[in-house]
């Protein structure tokens, strides 16, 4: 069965080498709205093949379009197959990464600064790298403590539970949840012996709590503004 000058879906048309540049209307200039495909007999396929708009990151092939497309690579004319891509038409083989320079198969890609990436480079070129385990990001990403993370992967360095969202300290690198912080980490106060989990008090060569720092014999709390003596180790404040 010859096939030249009828009209061919764009499924069929990628197992037949055929042009369908010739497909009009002889009345008409624009081109015909229902057809038969002389393959598969499937309907309106010109609407469906012939001008495909892009999406954002996302390339689609065309049958070849009676009105003339300008290939965004090498600027000659379209006359057969072309992609539609970030706004532009291309030849298939000229739709390219910007890095390894090989044509774009995938449907997905990857764009930086208005550029289009194929995935590998696009990985090896951007993508961050988790602080846990060494690999990229391709997903969601945590930024916290200067670095990066998966986010399974920024957990409590004590329980291993997850740390998005919550509160967590930060003990030489590691990320850890507050009651393992309080309970391994810690400064204690020299006043209570327990874990000082906000501001503490510097002084006599120990850490304590603001309310446990206080005079040995009024009791009183000796606040930052207040000077203070010692006695036999002890604070003191200056009224005592």
């Amino acid at each position: 069965m010859c096939l030249r000058h009828k009209p061919i879906a764009p499924h069929c048309l990628f197992n037949y080498s055929l042009c369908i540049n010739n497909i009009r209307n002889k009345q008409q200039k624009h081109l015909i709205k229902i057809q038969l495909c002389a393959v598969c007999s499937f309907k309106d396929f010109v609407n469906m093949g012939c001008s495909q708009s892009s999406k954002s990151n996302s390339s689609k092939s065309a049958p070849a379009s009676t009105e003339p497309k300008v290939c965004a690579q090498c600027k000659e004319t379209i006359t057969g197959q072309f992609l539609t891509a970030l706004g532009e038409s291309w030849h298939p083989d000229h739709f390219a990464c910007e890095e390894c320079k090989q044509p774009i198969k995938e449907t997905k890609f990857h764009t930086n600064e208005g550029k289009p990436y194929c995935s590998e480079c696009h990985v090896k070129l951007f993508a961050k790298t988790c602080f846990a385990c060494d690999k990229p990001i391709l997903d969601k990403c945590v930024q916290a403590m200067g670095t990066n993370w998966h986010e399974d992967h920024f957990i409590c360095g004590g329980c291993k539970c997850k740390l998005v969202g919550t509160q967590f300290m930060d003990v030489k690198g590691a990320p850890f949840c507050q009651k393992c912080y309080l309970s391994k980490h810690a400064d204690r106060c020299k006043g209570c012996s327990k874990p000082i989990a906000d501001k503490a008090v510097v002084a006599l060569d120990a850490k304590w709590h603001q309310m446990c720092f206080r005079c040995s014999k009024c009791e009183k709390p000796i606040t930052s503004e207040q000077t203070f003596q010692v006695d036999d180790g002890k604070p003191q404040c200056v009224k005592c």
